[in-house]
This record gives structure tokens, C-alpha cells and sequence, in this order.
């Protein structure tokens, strides 16, 4: 059994893809298929899952399993087989907008005030920051504020990589990976 390709990780930007159902089955009463690779991104990491179609038949939901099959849960089944996927990418690119900023400003609070990123929260309509501090003046999130702007003006590239584990001590991380 080999994991799904991981296509979002190699173009963000990809809105539409062609691949291989290669399983059908039943995720908790409803349908499902594993692809070959996939565009569409699993709730992870705070973002939640893409939505979309495969083959015009709606995609509800995204999960990636431990094993690194990344199982689309339907509207209905789909046959084995080449399938087109459409991602809805006004929500993607919502997403996308909203984690980037997130680690932006949690980056922003942890400079200016060394206060720690606790949880955050994206969702449809915005995201929130749950910061590791007793009490937060309008003046202590408008210095925060304008360090992410700054940051955000400079328009400086946004890339995902993978490390070795060792590796990774040398990178200045506000939190380590697992």
C-alpha cells in the first residue's frame, strides 16, 4: 500500500488535477475513495480541508490517515479509475491567506511581546490567536499589528520544506514539528 501523492505540497496553487481512484470505501457510513495523488488538503495543521469535486460528485471532507492515504469522502461513489478534481479555490485560497497571516502575527506577538501562540482557530469567516498572556493592551496588539504588516509588505516567499530530524535543531522555530 503506498501513501497518496501529495500534490498541494508540490503546487499550492493547483486548482484542478487528474488521477486514480485506486480504493472505494465506507468512512463511517459514508462514501469514500483513496486517490493515487490528490490536490485537495486534509484538515491539518489548523486548516481545514478543501472542498471540491471529483468527477462533478462533491467532495465533503478531507482526512489523511496515519498511513499517508489521504481518504475524500463523498457525495456519492465513485468507480475505479481516472477521475478530474476541481478544487473550490476561493475557500483554499481563503485558507491559505488566513494560516500564512496566522503564523505571521503569532511570530509578530512572540518579537514583540514574547508571547507565546497557545491555539488558533481558522474558519470561514476569520481566525482567531489564543496568546499565552494574562492581559493584552490595544497599544501591545497595535505594535504586534504593525510588525506583521511590515513583514507582510516586504512580500517575502512562502515555501513549505521537509528536514531531517536533525536538521531541524539548526532552524529557528518558533514550535518544533513532530
Amino acid at each position: 500500500m503506498t501513501h497518496t501523492r501529495h500534490l498541494f505540497w508540490e503546487d499550492p496553487y493547483q486548482r484542478a488535477f487528474e488521477a486514480y481512484v485506486v480504493e472505494q470505501l465506507r468512512f463511517e457510513g459514508r462514501p469514500a475513495a483513496i486517490l493515487d495523488a490528490t490536490c485537495f488538503y486534509p484538515t491539518s495543521g489548523g486548516q481545514p480541508h478543501d472542498l471540491g469535486t471529483l468527477n462533478g460528485v462533491a467532495v465533503r471532507e478531507v482526512i489523511e490517515g496515519e498511513d499517508g492515504r489521504i481518504v475524500h469522502l463523498l457525495e456519492q461513489p465513485l468507480e475505479l479509475g481516472m477521475v478530474r478534481g476541481v478544487i473550490h479555490w476561493a475557500r483554499r485560497f481563503d485558507h491559505m491567506q488566513q494560516h500564512s497571516g496566522q503564523h505571521i502575527l503569532s511570530q509578530a506577538f512572540e518579537q514583540t511581546l514574547g508571547a507565546p501562540t497557545v491555539s488558533f482557530h481558522l474558519g470561514e469567516e476569520g481566525c482567531t490567536i489564543d496568546l499565552g498572556l494574562a492581559d493584552l493592551t490595544p497599544e501591545q496588539a497595535a505594535r504586534a499589528e504593525d510588525l506583521a504588516n511590515a513583514v507582510i509588505f516586504e512580500n517575502r516567499a512562502i515555501t513549505a520544506q521537509e528536514y531531517e530530524q536533525d536538521a531541524v535543531a539548526a532552524l529557528a522555530l518558533r514550535k518544533v514539528p513532530t
